[in-house]
């Protein structure tokens, strides 16, 4: 099944006043909207939360964290009240929730007092075919739709549901096995026939069936649900079939109204990664014009749950002032930025870890990306940053504006004609979301045509443009640094040594090369201004104040705000840069 092209009747009909790309938060009848936003929100948290260390399961124990994980999202629909303990980190939130007054008291209950407490609230069960994979994802939006509980072949008894079997209802529940579904993509065209109609049109999901975490905001929303295998997955699942799975997802992302966030990860997370992946998986998700917001494991940041708890929080998110920074123009400056923050992952596990690191000093400079769409799923987390920030801390708009996206790529599914009002909304909605995060720095990921530089280049309130995910082959000492629409953007200058930086003998040698690379990137004029994108080889405070070190005097490094207002007092005394 090929994609259809969206002809211009059908994209304005699609995207007529925001066409569902935005959530009004905070309307009631008689009401006005107060605050446009991307994804959904729950209402705020109960003064008491019940909580469960998922950890604690023995057996059966990833059956029970999927079924658990699709009741919190219909428990916590009408207000969360149910908080689970993924791991270490979801422990850590819940005590932030309590210290910002968000939630009073916490208890807790073991997985027979959660099922006691709570199953009354379902009355029909989804049972899936652990032999076809898509029913997983196709049972948790029947059970967002229907109200059920998605249980497995192995627990479905235990829990006394009408099930789809007789002489129960067919209608009441359902077991997937009786469907006989010979390929994974024959069960998301069939539960799309049921129940798409009456699926979340504010956003869309591309999420590993295997995965449970982020399961309880998936039904809580009723969001629609895709997966496309990739190659190397036929041999380990015979159901699969990678070419017909993206067609039926490019029909569905391009059905669906643009600029509207996808969220979850188009690989398994997995080394190698299982799915289609990120290259082709961003890439598609980019030319349907759907923006990646990076919640499923993605090898690096785990699957993230709760956020049926977090998006119920706000956050009034305010940067201070910028220290005084006085040019020296026989200096070198550098701009650190960290980046990955474009996924709730990666800031809920990656970025506390290394804000908290103990051996970190509270003026090293670093630059920190943040996905904008943040500010709807995780404020109380985001705030954490912004409550507890070091002195060295700026915020950053992580790359590229509200989501991850092949800026090149974007709705490039579209005609010719739409493309540009599309890029145009997502430019302007991101600049709302900017000054919400109270940010304007923005970082970009790859290359791009100067046409589409400049249309970024206009993002309201936009300081700089910090470009590129690392040094690319266009990247040359006389465009490290240019202007575009009077705005400049510095090119990043550096490679990347590797990742999986678990051991100090590969941290040394990363610091190594960072320090030679930026030295051989480094211009001959001064002063200097070099960007340096500190990737996923970043995983402890002490690399970059080694690599700082390791650079030397004649080098400055200095937070990305400063380095701009550097660049501008230089600009004062120098001619403009070619651009």
């Amino acid at each position: 099944m090929r994609a259809k092209r969206v002809n211009r009747r059908e994209f304005i009909h699609a995207s007529a006043a925001l066409g569902g790309s935005a959530w009004l938060a905070g309307k009631g009848l008689g009401e006005a909207a107060t605050e446009v936003q991307v994804c959904p929100k729950s209402p705020p948290p109960a003064r008491t939360l019940y909580a469960l260390r998922l950890s604690d399961l023995t057996s059966a124990a990833w059956d029970t964290r999927l079924t658990i994980s699709c009741l919190q999202g219909l428990v916590n629909r009408s207000q969360p009240r149910l908080y689970l303990i993924h791991d270490h980190y979801d422990e850590l939130w819940l005590d932030w929730l309590r210290e910002r007054g968000d939630v009073d008291e916490v208890k807790w209950l073991e997985v027979g007092e959660v099922f006691e407490r709570f199953l009354p609230e379902v009355h029909q069960g989804f049972i899936i075919d652990p032999a076809v994979p898509a029913t997983i994802n196709a049972a948790t939006m029947l059970a967002a739709v229907r109200g059920g509980l998605v249980v497995t072949p192995r627990t479905s008894a235990q829990y006394n549901l009408p099930c789809g079997r007789l002489p129960d209802s067919w209608k009441t529940g359902l077991d997937f096995s009786m469907m006989n579904f010979k390929k994974d993509v024959e069960v998301y065209r069939w539960v799309f026939q049921q129940v798409g109609d009456q699926l979340s049109r504010q956003v869309v999901a591309v999420f590993d069936p295997q995965e449970t975490a982020l399961r309880d905001y998936l039904v809580e929303f009723k969001i629609p649900l895709l997966w496309i295998s990739g190659p190397g997955d036929v041999a380990k699942n015979p159901k699969a079939s990678p070419e017909e799975e993206k067609d039926f997802a490019r029909d569905i992302l391009m059905k669906w109204p643009p600029n509207i966030p996808c969220l979850g990860w188009p690989g398994s997370g997995e080394d190698p990664q299982g799915g289609i992946g990120e290259w082709l998986g961003v890439r598609l998700i980019s030319e349907c014009a759907k923006y990646m917001v990076v919640c499923g494991y993605d090898g690096f940041g785990p699957a993230v749950g709760n956020l049926s708890v977090h998006s119920g929080t706000s956050a009034t998110l305010r940067q201070p002032p910028m220290p005084t920074a006085k040019l020296d123009r026989k200096k070198v400056y550098v701009c650190f930025s960290a980046s990955d923050g474009d996924g709730p992952n990666f800031v809920r596990q990656v970025y506390r870890q290394l804000h908290d690191d103990r051996r970190r000093t509270d003026f090293l400079p670093i630059g920190w990306h943040f996905e904008l769409a943040d500010y709807s799923l995780l404020p109380d987390i985001v705030d954490y940053f912004y409550r507890k920030r070091h002195a060295g801390d700026n915020f950053l708009i992580a790359l590229t504006g509200l989501g991850y996206i092949h800026e090149d790529n974007y709705a490039d599914n579209f005609p010719a004609e739409d493309r540009e009002k599309i890029l145009h909304d997502y430019v302007q909605l991101s600049g709302q979301y900017a000054a919400r995060f109270d940010v304007n720095i923005l970082t970009t990921f790859a290359e791009m045509s100067a046409e589409r530089l400049r249309v970024f280049a206009k993002m309201p309130g936009i300081a700089a443009i910090l470009a590129n995910y690392a040094r690319t082959h266009e990247t040359t000492f006389s465009n490290q640094v240019t202007e575009v629409e009077g705005v400049p953007v510095f090119r990043a200058v550096n490679g990347t040594p590797g990742d999986l930086m678990n051991t100090p003998f590969v941290r040394r040698n990363a610091e190594s090369f960072m320090v030679d690379d930026i030295k051989r990137w480094t211009p001959a004029e001064r002063p200097a201004f070099l960007f340096v994108s500190l990737v996923l080889w970043f995983t402890r405070a002490e690399m970059l104040e080694n690599i700082i070190e390791g650079l030397g005097p004649e080098y400055v490094a200095v937070r990305p705000d400063q380095f701009v207002s550097l660049y501008r007092q230089s600009r004062a005394l120098a001619p403009a840069p070619r651009g």
